[in-house]
């Protein structure tokens, strides 16, 4: 047989002819449309969620600066220099908060003695005999030692005695600050401790009172 009129010669196989996928066929991606859209929504979810986050910190940092006195930002631009003086405004306001209160309590004993001339009296006994305090608590960067005392007489507590215990124990003191009111003396000694799980702060207090308050009749 002629070959040529074979339409189907021996060795010679027909062949499918191509479609694409745009045609219908299977020759593009097998993932569903649906699945290609989902994906393209969360993309553009999740893009909309991080812009909005951060129109919000920027928000919320403009405020914070604008909350912040000029002198502890003054020079400074970076969000964490920012962050930093923010910290350090809250170290001096509480401090400030401390002398105060300490001032208002002054001033509401002295008004019970003018208006009691009898408890003046008895105060003014006293006055001497007071015994001194120490007090320890947390605070932003660790914890503060409050050593309050009378001013004048025996019962003054000596700065240099607390520094020097706290300084045995190992212990980093970063700030110091003395307020006298009236008759009353305040220490307030700033530690700074990088865990406090292991740090037993009455433990401390109670061995602060056992090593200052006995000492201090023979300063």
């Amino acid at each position: 047989m002629d070959p040529y009129q074979n339409p189907n010669p021996k060795g010679y196989q027909g062949h499918m002819p191509f479609v694409s996928a745009g045609d219908g066929g299977s020759g593009g991606s097998d993932i569903p449309q649906g699945t290609v859209d989902n994906k393209q929504k969360k993309k553009l979810l999740h893009r909309d969620i991080e812009r909005q986050r951060r129109q919000e910190m920027a928000t919320l940092f403009a405020s914070l600066r604008d909350h912040l006195p000029l002198q502890y930002i003054k020079g400074k631009r970076a969000v964490s220099e920012h962050v930093s003086g923010a910290v350090n405004f809250i170290k001096d306001t509480e401090t400030r908060i401390k002398e105060l209160s300490a001032r208002r309590d002054e001033l509401s004993r002295e008004t019970c003695y003018k208006s009691d001339p009898d408890l003046a009296g008895a105060a003014s006994e006293l006055g001497n005999s007071v015994p001194a305090s120490v007090l320890v608590q947390p605070c932003v960067s660790g914890f503060e030692v409050v050593v309050s005392s009378n001013s004048l007489g025996p019962q003054t507590l000596p700065l240099s005695r607390v520094l020097e215990v706290l300084q045995e124990l190992g212990l980093e003191v970063i700030s110091s600050l003395t307020t006298r009111v009236n008759e009353s003396l305040i220490n307030t000694i700033r530690v700074e401790v990088n865990s406090f799980g292991c740090f037993d702060l009455a433990w401390l207090q109670q061995k602060l009172v056992e090593e200052l308050i006995p000492s201090t009749g023979n300063i």
